[in-house]
Parts: C-alpha cells; sequence; structure tokens
C-alpha cells in the first residue's frame, strides 16, 4: 500500500518514527553530536595539523580559478550564518511539535563528523599551500577550562579529504525538502557559491568537494535507519 509521508517529517526512513520523539532519544542524539565534533576539534584537528603531510594534488580547477582570500567571506561568515539559520529552523520545526528534522540532521552529522575524523586520520594530504613533508603547527593549541587545558583545533589547515562544508549543506538540503522553495534555493545557490570559494582560497581540492556526495549520503541514510531503529524499538518497550 503507498503511503503518503508527512512534508514535515525530513524523508521517507524517519517519517516512521512519531512527530514528537521521547528525551532519552534527544539525549543520545545530542550526546553522539558532541562526542564526534569534540573527537574532531579536539583530537584529529590538532593531528592532521602537527603531523607531517605527505602530498600536494594537481587539481586542474587551481588553474581555472585563482587564489582569492576574499572568498572566506563566504566559506566562513556566510557559512555560519546559515549554518545556524538552518539549525534554527530545525529546531522551530521541533518546537511546532515535528522533532524528526532536527534529530536526523545531527544524527547525520554525527555520523559524517565520525568519518570525516576516518578519513582525515588515514589520508595525510598537504593543503595546496602547505610544502609537503612539513607540518603547519609545532605544538598543538589548546584552550584554557580552568581546571586543565584541552587540545582545541576549530579550524586545521590540512583537513582536506573530504569537504565537511559541503557534506553539511547536502545534508541540509535532504533533510530541508520541505522547507518553502526560495529557501532550499538559498541553499542550492550557496553550495555553489561555497564550492568555487573553497577553490579559491584552496581549502579544498575538487576531489574533496565530489567525495563529500557519497560520504553525506551515507551519513544521512545511516542516521535515519538507525534513529528509527532505536526509536521504534524504545516504542515497543
Amino acid at each position: 500500500m503507498h503511503t503518503e509521508w508527512p512534508a514535515s517529517s525530513g524523508g521517507p526512513v524517519v517519517a516512521a518514527l512519531p512527530a514528537r520523539l521521547p528525551p532519552a532519544l534527544w539525549l543520545g542524539t545530542l550526546a553522539a553530536f558532541v562526542g564526534a565534533h569534540v573527537l574532531m576539534f579536539s583530537v584529529v584537528h590538532p593531528y592532521v595539523d602537527t603531523r607531517l603531510c605527505v602530498a600536494r594534488l594537481q587539481d586542474p580547477f587551481f588553474e581555472l580559478v585563482a587564489y582569492d582570500r576574499r572568498w572566506y567571506f563566504v566559506t566562513h561568515q556566510i557559512y555560519y550564518v546559515l549554518t545556524f539559520t538552518g539549525i534554527g529552523a530545525f529546531v522551530w520545526q521541533a518546537v511546532r511539535g515535528d522533532h524528526r528534522p532536527v534529530m536526523r540532521f545531527a544524527a547525520a552529522l554525527s555520523l559524517q563528523a565520525l568519518l570525516r575524523c576516518a578519513t582525515l586520520s588515514l589520508i595525510p594530504l598537504c593543503r595546496a599551500t602547505v610544502t609537503p613533508g612539513t607540518a603547519v603547527l609545532t605544538e598543538v593549541p589548546t584552550v584554557d577550562l580552568g581546571f586543565a587545558q584541552l587540545p582545541w583545533l576549530l579550524w586545521a589547515t590540512n583537513d582536506l579529504v573530504f569537504s565537511g562544508h559541503v557534506g553539511e549543506f547536502l545534508i541540509m538540503m535532504w533533510v530541508g525538502r520541505s522547507w518553502p522553495l526560495p529557501a532550499r534555493l538559498v541553499l542550492i545557490l550557496f553550495q555553489i557559491l561555497q564550492a568555487y570559494g573553497l577553490i579559491a582560497t584552496r581549502g579544498h581540492y575538487a576531489v574533496d568537494l565530489l567525495l563529500a556526495l557519497p560520504c553525506a549520503y551515507f551519513a544521512d541514510a545511516m542516521a535515519q535507519r538507525l534513529l528509527v531503529r532505536v526509536g521504534t524499538r524504545r516504542r515497543r518497550a
């Protein structure tokens, strides 16, 4: 029998869940999100920038797109604005009664972060602006917590394969498919500008942007299935 999935559910898989999800599932998903990103910023980013990178790629797009630092405005400032705007929209959907989009987004980003931790750790590429055989940093940066010094590096230099920027906005577009058309068009336009900006600032190689598509798709698909498996199990219990 054909089922019409609710437009606000965030996708046909998570539509198997009730709109309002239990506190335990919220707690587990948010804990996974925090844990995955602490691992990335506290362990993996410091590691990739203090180890010796081994090679730069010959990217043909670098011949077509001139280096231009002004594109950092797109890949940083506008990126932040749209990220928090998108999160705010998902939270607003949750406040109105549908918890599934924000939970799917958080779970997918958690899995994507773990995938990036693995690929960044295993592939010691140099950014195009870094000389092979050198390290970007000589010591691990830390943040003072008062009672301890925590290794912390929010923006790494050699965090290349694959692009978390592109992956995040792919997931946001998939989860936010119920948003009004103008909002979705803004995301598509930004994704195009962001891809150009990442090449122009040499923040990523073109292959990093391409690899973001299958990696983000996998993270999103697995996140939906995990949410449904855990959520439906709790309902039966």
